[in-house]
């Protein structure tokens, strides 16, 4: 073990404390926490998937800096435009006309407005990406099958990924305010690349921090109980705060009315304080770095769309995820390890203001104000978390009087949607390599037959009733015994509730499973379909238990409780056991 430490992203935390008056000991603390969380998601993204898939691991070319050390090796970014890139290919490419519920290839004007909006209408039809009502009938579809190639024939599903904002799913958000009304004047547009771990995390150590930085950052009318996660509509308990064991207090909802959809009303709701589409994770970002860096014989990065069906990582057809899976397969297969760079983060870049043009000449520049994180010169280096683009009020124009650059049609035309924007800037995560890895290139990934229950998310049962989208693994005390859920793929179908077993290395720590739901569905931030089963458990953490990531598995009915672990792995990142 090395004496290493990660930071939060674009170091934010020391600021957030420091604008707050919080002592530095208590930074201290919450930093501690921090670090085990980044720990854990890079000790589970090198372990990959061995239950369910062949091929997926382990992936010894990711550094995990906590063992090995920090890599001498500088950083090397990996950038993409934030539009979203799905939304043009699903509906914007000649081969969208095929597209049962529209029939047509929408304009680059008509995918601004869906990409600004997640909507739109056509022949007096309102189309919608998203809708919190499952039986909508008017939710976009898109092709099923995506793999090698989207399959244009069919079958159709529901576009994904879902949520107020999962349009957006480059790891930039928005949210506009009007001056009258979605489609009047812009006034003002909130940009934010920040994770939600970072909340989820501040929340459980102190609600009333994300409260004032949400009020300083978002809307002074925000409170406290704005931010409580509630149990939805349906449930017996519907509208309820969902209380979280571990802490005493309610949960946090990352998509509380003050960081939910595109539209922002002063006072009274909307703003973009950090991300919410699911797969805009930190840990997302790390499970795909580290899984790219296993060389594919059938694959390489030359053909990104055919190395992510191949290795079966991230979104297709997304900007951002076939980007960073192909560079860092190409940094492997020159023969360097890698990492992503402390602090990891997703960071927005710093507008080519070249292409924007005011009424009065005055700079665009002028009208950006990095309100989060820090400029530190552009060319994948900034690390800017959340700005604002707003002219003042003594200007005597707004946003939609300014004009920007159309790149590809050499056209300039005043900004009607903020998705315009979204097209003068590059977000960037950073890589550090190490030379020296020799990969041996393996065959594209396959299920695994007999599969084992793959342990995806370990949560409070209420937080899974709840549908909490947190990626934090479960912290929890010596001396507690907290009802849980443990999400798993792959469980055998003879599994019930009398032999599922959860083992744990460590014999302090012990679970006994009450209920086995065989169908759990789609996990937010985690899974994007069904094929999940739920070990509902009483998980036990005896006093001698020892504190750090302990690490468990879920085994079949059919396995011997001592398998050995080379024929069935442990798994490691779910949970973290806190220690004065």
């Amino acid at each position: 073990m090395t004496d290493f430490t990660y930071m939060t992203p674009a170091n934010q935390a020391p600021v957030d404390f420091d604008d707050l008056g919080v002592p530095a000991t208590r930074l201290n603390a919450f930093l501690v926490e921090w670090n085990a969380y980044q720990d854990a998601w890079t000790k589970m993204s090198i372990v990959g998937n061995p239950w369910s898939n062949e091929f997926d691991a382990p992936r010894p070319g990711y550094i995990d800096p906590a063992v090995d050390g920090w890599p001498a090796g500088g950083a090397v970014p990996v950038m993409w435009t934030p539009f979203p890139a799905r939304l043009t290919k699903f509906f914007g490419s000649p081969e969208s006309v095929a597209q049962p519920q529209i029939k047509t290839q929408l304009s680059a004007a008509q995918l601004n407005e869906l990409a600004a909006t997640g909507g739109i209408t056509l022949d007096g039809t309102a189309w919608t990406l998203y809708s919190p009502d499952p039986k909508a009938t008017n939710v976009l579809e898109i092709p099923a099958v995506k793999c090698p190639q989207a399959d244009w024939a069919g079958p159709w599903t529901p576009f994904v990924p879902a949520g107020p904002r999962g349009w957006l799913d480059e790891y930039n958000e928005y949210c506009v305010t009007w001056s009258d009304g979605v489609g009047s004047k812009i006034t003002s547009v909130q940009f934010t690349s920040e994770n939600p771990a970072y909340w989820l995390a501040l929340w459980q150590y102190d609600p009333s921090m994300v409260t004032e930085l949400y009020q300083k950052y978002v809307d002074p009318a925000v409170a406290e109980e704005d931010l409580y996660l509630r149990y939805p509509d349906g449930a017996a308990n519907a509208g309820e705060p969902v209380m979280d064991p571990t802490t005493g207090r309610p949960a946090y909802d990352p998509t509380n009315k003050w960081n939910s959809g595109t539209l922002r009303v002063p006072g009274q709701s909307g703003g973009a304080m950090h991300l919410t589409s699911p797969p805009n994770t930190l840990s997302a970002e790390v499970y795909l770095a580290a899984a790219s860096t296993i060389l594919r014989s059938a694959a390489t990065s030359a053909d990104p769309q055919a190395l992510l069906c191949c290795s079966k990582y991230g979104q297709n057809f997304r900007n951002s995820d076939p980007n960073i899976g192909a560079t860092a397969n190409s940094v492997a297969a020159k023969g360097f390890y890698l990492t992503l760079t402390n602090p990891v983060g997703l960071y927005m870049q710093t507008p080519n203001w070249s292409l924007f043009r005011t009424p009065d000449g005055t700079p665009a520049s002028e009208f950006w104000t990095v309100r989060r994180g820090t400029v530190n010169g552009g060319n994948g280096n900034d690390s800017i978390l959340q700005a604002v683009f707003e002219v003042p009020a003594s200007k005597g124009y707004t946003v939609s009087d300014i004009e920007i650059l159309d790149s590809s049609s050499g056209t300039w035309s005043k900004i009607q949607w903020a998705s315009q924007m979204q097209q003068t800037f590059k977000i960037a995560l950073r890589v550090t390599p190490q030379a020296g890895y020799a990969g041996v290139p393996q065959p594209c990934v396959t299920d695994r037959e007999p599969s084992q229950p793959y342990p995806v998310q370990l949560v409070p049962q209420t937080l899974f009733l709840g549908v909490s989208p947190t990626d934090l693994l479960l912290g929890v005390t010596p001396g507690t015994t907290t009802r849980v859920s443990l999400v798993v793929q792959g469980a055998s179908a003879d599994t019930t509730a009398a032999n599922a077993r959860i083992q744990f290395q460590d014999p302090a720590i012990s679970a006994t499973v009450v209920d086995f739901l065989p169908d759990a569905g789609s996990i937010p931030g985690q899974t994007s379909g069904s094929g999940t089963q739920v070990l509902v458990a009483d998980l036990t953490v005896g006093a001698a238990a020892a504190g750090g990531l302990p690490t468990l598995r879920v085994l079949n009915p059919d396995e011997a409780a001592d398998i050995p672990a080379d024929e069935h792995p442990w798994a490691i990142g779910l949970l973290y056991v806190k220690t004065a």
